[in-house]
């Protein structure tokens, strides 16, 4: 399913647009429009994932409007990000990003509290202790829908739109992490900043690993699948 290679065009033309080191400012003052089209883009997906009509609409909602914006302004970036790769090197890389990730969550969770930060809230999960097919359901609905979702929103579309944003400023890809996992961490306000800080951290990760594997998704999909499946045996063991 990926196997194979991202087409030569395809990288031509992502190259071409985001990975331009500098720009005369004067440039930068260009397609002043295009930049508020993508910042305006970005909070409607945000505010969408906020919608609460039943389970996880938030999620239906954000995928459905992230794809509908993207089908009217790049339409050929859905499909690279679901390009084809070399099955091998992206489950290296995506193992390589959960230890590291898991790692990093390990180090938080138990840091900023020592620092003086308000631990995460993770009472909403409790009910997992001891409950084998709850934690099988969430972790089924986590690599159905979660991890596919949050990727696509939280790394190929935010990530490409901060891309737009910042385009003409030297290191944009850099800039668009950043600017993606502050997002991504600021919509986990939830949590508190301990949460926030984390998922920022997180999403510096997983960030670094979409540009790693050319703008695809399949890598960040696994390693969110397989962190967020680690916590919910967390849970239901009671460790957390």
């Amino acid at each position: 399913m990926i196997a194979g290679m991202l087409p030569t065009q395809m990288n031509g033309a992502i190259s071409a647009r985001y990975n331009r080191s500098s720009m005369d400012p004067s440039s930068f003052q260009q397609n002043r429009q295009q930049r508020l089209v993508s910042v305006a883009s970005i909070l409607i997906v945000v505010v969408a994932t906020f919608v609460k009509v039943f389970p996880f609409s938030g999620h239906f909602l954000g995928v459905g409007v992230a794809l509908g914006i993207t089908l009217l302004r790049q339409p050929d970036r859905i499909g690279g990000w679901f390009a084809r790769l070399p099955f091998r090197p992206v489950m290296a890389s995506a193992f390589v990003c959960a230890c590291a990730l898991l790692a990093t969550d390990f180090a938080l969770l138990k840091l900023l509290p020592a620092a003086g930060l308000p631990a995460v809230d993770f009472s909403r999960f409790h009910a997992l202790r001891g409950d084998a097919r709850a934690t099988a359901l969430w972790i089924a609905g986590i690599w159905v829908l979660v991890s596919p979702s949050e990727e696509l929103i939280s790394r190929g579309f935010l990530i490409d739109q901060w891309s737009a944003v910042l385009e003409g400023l030297k290191g944009v890809p850099v800039l668009a992490v950043v600017a993606s996992a502050l997002t991504f961490g600021a919509v986990h306000f939830y949590e508190g900043p301990t949460g926030v800080i984390n998922n920022a951290i997180a999403g510096l990760w997983l960030g670094g690993l979409y540009l790693r594997q050319r703008r695809t998704l399949w890598a960040c999909i696994v390693v969110h699948g397989v962190v967020d499946s680690v916590a919910m045996v967390a849970f239901f063991y009671g460790w957390l």
